[in-house]
C-alpha cells in the first residue's frame, strides 16, 4: 500500500496538481497584498451585506467632532466616531480621554489641495479600538484617485474605504 501511495505522490499528474494548488495560492497572496494598498469603496461593501460599516458610518452614533481647535463630542456616552476634516488631522490630540473608545474615523477632504500630498495617519494608533477609516471626498474625484490615496503609517489592522460624496 505505502509503494501505491508513494508511486502515486510522485506521478507526474500528482505534481502538475501540487503546482496547481502551489500557484493559486501564490496568485491569492498576490492579489490580496494588491487589494490591501487600495481602499475599499464604502457603497460596494455597504452594499454587499456590511450592516456593521454601514451602522458605523451612517448610524445614530456619538461622535466627536473638531471645532475652533477642540474637541467636541455630541452624543451620549463615549465617543464611537470621529468625523474631523483632513487639515485639522495634524492638530489633533490623538491620545484625549475623549477619543478613547473611537473605532471608526471618517477624514473629509474638501477640495484638492488637502489630497496633494500623503497624509501621516501614524497619530491614529494612538486610538486604542479603531477598526475603520473612511476617506469621504466631498468634492469631484475620480474613483481611482480616491481609492488610492496615499494615507501614510496607518495603524495595522485598520480597514479603509473610500466615499464619494459631492453635496449638491
Amino acid at each position: 500500500m505505502t509503494n501505491h501511495l508513494a508511486t502515486l505522490i510522485e506521478s507526474p499528474l500528482m505534481r502538475i496538481v501540487n503546482s496547481k494548488w502551489i500557484a493559486i495560492a501564490i496568485l491569492s497572496l498576490f492579489t490580496n497584498v494588491a487589494l490591501a494598498q487600495g481602499r475599499l469603496d464604502l457603497a460596494a461593501v455597504i452594499a454587499s451585506g456590511n450592516t456593521a460599516i454601514s451602522e458605523s458610518v451612517y448610524g445614530v452614533n456619538t461622535t466627536a467632532y473638531v471645532e475652533s481647535g477642540g474637541i467636541h463630542v455630541v452624543g451620549e456616552g463615549p465617543a464611537k466616531n470621529l468625523d474631523i476634516h483632513a487639515s485639522d488631522l495634524n492638530n489633533i490630540d490623538f491620545t484625549s480621554e475623549e477619543l478613547n473608545s473611537v473605532k471608526t474615523v471618517v477624514i473629509r477632504f474638501d477640495n484638492v489641495s488637502e489630497t496633494s500630498s500623503s497624509l501621516n495617519s501614524a497619530a491614529l494608533s494612538a486610538l486604542e479600538n479603531l477598526s475603520d477609516v473612511v476617506l469621504l471626498f466631498t468634492y469631484d474625484v475620480q474613483a481611482t484617485d480616491a481609492s488610492s490615496f496615499n494615507l501614510a503609517s496607518l495603524p495595522a489592522g485598520v480597514t479603509t474605504y473610500y466615499s464619494i460624496s459631492i453635496p449638491e
